[in-house]
C-alpha cells in the first residue's frame, strides 16, 4: 500500500498563494511541439509567428514584439520588462518591451516579468499570467477574458477599457491601477488589492470581490449588479456584507 501525505501550511499571508500554488501544475502540451534551442532570435520580432514555441526563461528584455503571434507559447519566467540602452557608452533610457497588437492567446507567462511591458490591445484571451508582474504595464483595451491570474502584480498597471470577464485575478496586486471603463463580468478578484485603483465606469456584474480591499478606490458609474463583497473593505473604510451568507 502507498501512502501519500499531503501537508498544506496556511499561513495568514499567503493562505491564496499556497492554496493557488497546488493547482498550478504541468507545461501546455502544444507549447512543447515546437521548441526553440536556444532564445537568440534577435531583438525585432515583429509580426513573427511564434505560436506553440518554448521561450522558457529566455531574456528577452526591450524586445520588438509588435503583432507578433505567440498563442499558445510557453514563456514561462521570460524576462519582458525594460533595460537601459546605451549611446556612446552612456545610460540613456530604459526602453519597454513592445507586444502592441501581440496575439497572446492561450500563452503560459506564469512568473513572467513584463514589468512597464506595452500590451495596448494585445490578445490575452486564455492566458496564465500566474505570479506574473505587469507593474506598470500598458493593457489599454487589451482582451483578457478568461485569464488565469491568481496573485498577478498589476501594481500602477493602466488597463483602461481592458476586457476580463470570467477571469480568475484571485489575490491579485491593483494598488493604483487604473481600470476605468473595464468589463470585469463576473471576473474573480477575491482576496484581491485595490487600493487607490481607479475602477471609474467599470463593469463588475456578479463579480466576485470577497475580502478585497477597495480601500480609496474610485467606484463612480462602477456597475456592482449582483456582485458578492462579502466582507470587502469599501472606498470609506467600511466592510461590506453584499453577497454573505
Amino acid at each position: 500500500m502507498t501512502m501519500v501525505l499531503k501537508t498544506i501550511t496556511l499561513v495568514s499571508s499567503t493562505l491564496v498563494y499556497s492554496i493557488l500554488c497546488l493547482s498550478f501544475i504541468g507545461l501546455p502540451a502544444q507549447a512543447q511541439s515546437n521548441t526553440f534551442a536556444n532564445c537568440d532570435l534577435g531583438n525585432d520580432l515583429s509580426g513573427r509567428d511564434l505560436s506553440f514555441g518554448n521561450f522558457s526563461n529566455c531574456n528577452w528584455r526591450s524586445i520588438n514584439l509588435r503583432g507578433a503571434n505567440l498563442s499558445g507559447a510557453y514563456l514561462n519566467s521570460i524576462l519582458l520588462n525594460p533595460k537601459l540602452q546605451s549611446y556612446q557608452r552612456r545610460a540613456t533610457e530604459e526602453v519597454s518591451s513592445d507586444l502592441t497588437n501581440a496575439n497572446l492567446q492561450g500563452a503560459d507567462l506564469t512568473l513572467a516579468n513584463l514589468e512597464r511591458a506595452i500590451l495596448t490591445n494585445a490578445n490575452l484571451v486564455d492566458a496564465r499570467l500566474f505570479d506574473a508582474d505587469l507593474t506598470s504595464a500598458t493593457l489599454e483595451n487589451a482582451k483578457l477574458d478568461k485569464v488565469f491570474a491568481p496573485v498577478v502584480i498589476l501594481y500602477e498597471a493602466n488597463l483602461k477599457g481592458a476586457t476580463l470577464s470570467l477571469g480568475d485575478l484571485t489575490g491579485a496586486s491593483l494598488a493604483s491601477s487604473d481600470l476605468s471603463n473595464t468589463y470585469l463580468y463576473r471576473t474573480k478578484l477575491s482576496y484581491a488589492d485595490l487600493q487607490n485603483a481607479n475602477l471609474s465606469g467599470a463593469n463588475l456584474t456578479e463579480a466576485n470581490l470577497t475580502e478585497a480591499n477597495l480601500t480609496g478606490a474610485n467606484l463612480t458609474g462602477a456597475n456592482l449588479t449582483g456582485a458578492n463583497l462579502c466582507n470587502a473593505t469599501m472606498p470609506d473604510g467600511t466592510v461590506s456584507q453584499q453577497g454573505c451568507p
